[in-house]
């Protein structure tokens, strides 16, 4: 990665902007729906900059407009001074963005998809700016609006899940459920209300038991591009990933990040399914395993799954194509 993404709270606090023209108001406007303070310095300042300015300095900069901020943005059209507010905030220590200059910049600014609290955030490090707004409009069409409040009324209770479910396994399992079901459906609908009351009969009766379940899924010919949606939904909600070292890292990367990641144990005995023991002792233990699997993930899936089916534990397999598409040489 080229930066790390971070989301950062400015609330009330001190971001420096210099500059004053149009691009510098654009910032403003972020800056300010974020709650930051904004300390604005150039010699002529656009009239709409004027009242988002907490404080305003005509004139040019100088190296004490960086006391006291936690963000620094140099929104001008002259590289030199937008190369020194970038020297002398990283001498400093302080985050800074230089607009349209990502090699002068600590920090960037992403296409932004807002449905607070839901945040998302797409960047291309700043080489490819239109390529990342693109890619915010498929999200922007995809998230309906609504995701923020339901977002936030998982804010509400999120204090009272976590005491009347100490397991981390049963509080995932509760709000996957809670953000794929009625709950979620009826705030989607319109019904903010009926959702709050659902969300809260769940709670009153509700201690899921971690339920474990094993996912089989074959990769294809190992092409992020080409694995199925139903795919990507399992690698993200498993609690462990066994994968061998067939198994691009590109593939493995995609599953959720926080999931325990497991290397295949061989079978003790000839006769044993491949994975089958290991599958089993980690499902019984309450998780949600995927194995990923070469090709159509064919290979001892028969064996395995009737041991599974032996000790009642259910399996999710999905196929994987055998091989990538193949395209006709042009003429």
């Amino acid at each position: 990665m080229e930066f790390l993404p971070l989301f950062h709270s400015l609330q009330s606090r001190v971001v420096l902007l210099v500059g004053g023209g149009d691009v510098a108001l654009r910032k403003a406007r972020l800056l300010c729906s974020a709650g930051a303070r904004l300390r604005v310095v150039a010699p002529r300042i656009h009239p709409e900059l004027i009242p988002l300015a907490t404080e305003l300095h005509q004139r040019s900069y100088i190296g004490g407009d960086l006391d006291g901020v936690v963000l620094a943005v140099a929104a001008t059209n002259k590289s030199p001074l937008n190369a020194t507010v970038s020297a002398q905030a990283q001498a400093r220590g302080i985050p800074v963005n230089v607009v349209d200059s990502p090699s002068l910049c600590s920090a960037i600014f992403p296409a932004i998809v807002d449905r607070s609290p839901l945040m998302v955030a797409v960047s291309s490090g700043g080489h490819a700016p239109v390529l990342a707004r693109l890619v915010r409009a498929k999200l922007e069409s995809w998230l309906p609006a609504r995701y923020g409040q339901l977002a936030g009324l998982a804010r509400q209770f999120r204090s009272q899940v976590k005491t009347w479910l100490p397991s981390v396994q049963q509080r995932r399992i509760f709000w996957e459920d809670a953000f794929q079901g009625p709950i979620a459906e009826a705030l989607l609908a319109g019904h903010p209300g009926l959702a709050h009351r659902l969300l809260e009969a769940k709670l009153a009766g509700a201690a899921p038991q971690p339920s474990g379940e094993v996912y089989w899924v074959g990769i294809g010919p190992g092409d992020p591009d080409l694995l199925t949606f139903r795919a990507l939904r399992l690698m993200q909600q498993a609690d462990a990933v066994i994968s061998g070292p067939s198994i691009p890292a590109t593939i493995v990367d995609l599953c959720r990040r926080d999931a325990d990641r497991i290397a295949p144990r061989p079978p003790a005995t000839g006769k044993e399914p491949c994975c089958a023991r290991q599958l089993i002792e980690l499902a019984r233990q309450g998780k949600r395993v995927l194995l990923l699997v070469p090709g159509d993930g064919a290979t001892c899936k028969r064996d395995a799954l009737d041991a599974l089916a032996v000790h009642d534990i259910p399996c999710q397999v999905v196929p994987g194509i055998a091989s990538a598409p193949t395209h006709p040489e042009p003429t």
